[in-house]
């Protein structure tokens, strides 16, 4: 194991991450740009950075995890950023989703330094990341990949190596495109069903009953039959995963049709100011437009409008 790690980005995911690694014995520097995030990190015991710079000048890993690409790209090569005092031989672990060209050229710059860099994005959302059991999806060297398994053990219960660098965003933009597709087809089956009549409850036991269950709707249906859109992952994030598949799929003349229609219901659901919302907020862009709600009552009903 490590003897320091810098951890970058205290957000949803970031700070239960970062706490994983404190609470396994590891000296951790932490840096997030509002600093007010930092404080459950500072009391834990992980040392406070000024500036990525700061953060990593001792750091054998650096662990990043930050919003977008315009956020990594600023920390790695901005003013104050981690190239400018990045150790040689350290290794990067951006758990971020960003663009996998920008990575690449990340890597390329780390490469310039004697550091080395992994795309390691996440699933298993905000419970997963406070329980250290999110699953990876790997891009880079293998080498620096199996070297790096101690540590990303602390946070996750899987690890999957993709392949160079890049393979881990390709796989994760795949897999919101699936899995932001399966949450909005729901919605709107369940808003068609409770439109018709059918209970909220009703609906879903007979989903359940069939082969279209899924973990994810199974985990989701609860929370939208109460109107609960607490961030597990926000919907605007949701929205820039999908415009960056829809990014790499014109780069590779990939059709993606159902996509960029899933793309725009959530863009639509992002302008009514819902974005700050977990992901099947998108429930609600479609309810208002058929003015009905879906949400169970304590007679097991939904609420019709």
């Amino acid at each position: 194991m490590p003897h320091s790690i810098a951890f970058i980005g205290l957000g949803i995911m970031g700070r239960p991450m970062a706490l994983n690694l404190v609470k396994a014995g590891l000296k951790v520097t932490v840096y997030n740009r509002d600093r007010a995030k930092t404080d459950p990190l500072e009391q834990a015991g992980a040392r406070v950075a000024e500036s990525p710079a700061d953060a990593v000048s001792d750091a054998e890993i650096i662990w990043t995890i930050v919003s977008d690409t315009a956020a990594m790209e600023a920390v790695v090569t901005g003013p104050g950023g981690i190239i400018e005092r990045v150790r040689e031989g350290a290794v990067l672990i951006d758990s971020s989703t960003i663009s996998p060209v920008v990575s690449r050229k990340l890597a390329c710059h780390l490469a310039g330094k004697g550091a080395k860099m992994l795309d390691a994005p996440v699933t298993g959302s905000k419970h997963g990341a406070e329980k250290g059991e999110l699953t990876f999806m790997i891009g880079g060297d293998r080498d620096v990949f199996e070297r790096m398994l101690p540590v990303l053990s602390v946070q996750g219960k899987k690890h999957i190596y993709c392949g160079a660098h890049g393979s881990g965003l390709a796989a994760k933009l795949a897999q919101n495109a699936i899995q932001s597709a399966m949450v909005e087809v729901f919605c709107e089956g369940f808003v068609l069903a409770t439109k018709s009549g059918v209970p909220p409850e009703t609906m879903l036991e007979i989903i359940q009953s069939s082969m279209a269950r899924a973990a994810l709707t199974d985990f989701k249906a609860p929370f939208i039959f109460k109107g609960d859109f607490t961030p597990y992952f926000p919907l605007k994030l949701m929205h820039k995963d999908l415009e960056l598949a829809m990014e790499a799929a014109y780069a590779q003349n990939v059709p993606m049709p159902t996509t960029a229609a899933v793309k725009e219901t959530y863009g639509a659901a992002k302008a009514q100011g819902k974005g700050e919302l977990d992901y099947a907020a998108v429930v609600t862009f479609l309810e208002e437009l058929a003015g009905v709600k879906v949400r169970a009552t304590d007679q097991g009903k939904g609420l019709g409008g």
